[in-house]
């Protein structure tokens, strides 16, 4: 309850603009309540992080062994996509609140990240010969900012749109290759 309180008020207001008085009052209880559950309210934004990426990088470790590479990278695709649809408030919170960790907590997190993103990385190489190591890296970064508009979707698009949504931009933009891009323009001209 008072994470759930807590990633609604974060991505609301922002994490330096709320209190613990103000997460023990929404969750209804008292400020020092809260401190029965969480050291500080650093120790609250460390845990919806941690969470949230826990969960991404155990949804990639179980996508990278679906198959092909093709075949993991839509399901990689799927995880982050679902994941933000079903999250999306706490999508933000991580996106934007997550350099208000600690420095120890960031370094671990950031740890976590590239593990994450090297899975897709390596999936994206074998799928896409025409990009190199740094290339593909660059285009896994793009893609997961792109899996992380999720926390600014339209509150009126239903999890399942706003699933579609996400995977089919991040597909469109892993798999398609400059001259399928290039083919596309002219065909739209």
């Amino acid at each position: 309850m008072l994470l759930e309180v807590a990633t609604e008020l974060f991505s609301r207001q922002g994490f330096h603009a709320v209190g613990i008085d103000d997460i023990g009052a929404a969750a209804g209880v008292t400020g020092p309540a809260v401190y029965r559950h969480f050291q500080n309210k650093d120790a609250i934004l460390r845990d919806l992080c941690t969470s949230a990426m826990t969960e991404l990088l155990t949804g990639a470790r179980r996508a990278a062994g679906t198959g092909g590479p093709e075949d993991v990278l839509h399901a990689l695709i799927e995880v982050h996509a679902g994941f933000g649809s079903r999250h999306r408030r706490l999508v933000a919170v991580y996106v934007r609140e997550h350099r208000a960790l600690s420095p120890m907590a960031l370094r671990a997190l950031r740890r976590r990240q590239r593990d994450y993103e090297s899975i897709w990385t390596d999936a994206l190489v074998q799928v896409r010969s025409d990009l190199g190591a740094t290339q593909a890296r660059g285009v896994v970064t793009a893609v997961l900012s792109l899996l992380n508009a999720a926390a600014h979707m339209p509150a009126q698009l239903d999890d399942a749109t706003v699933q579609g949504l996400l995977s089919s931009g991040a597909a469109a933009v892993l798999l398609t290759r400059p001259a399928d891009a290039a083919a596309l323009g002219s065909a739209a001209g």
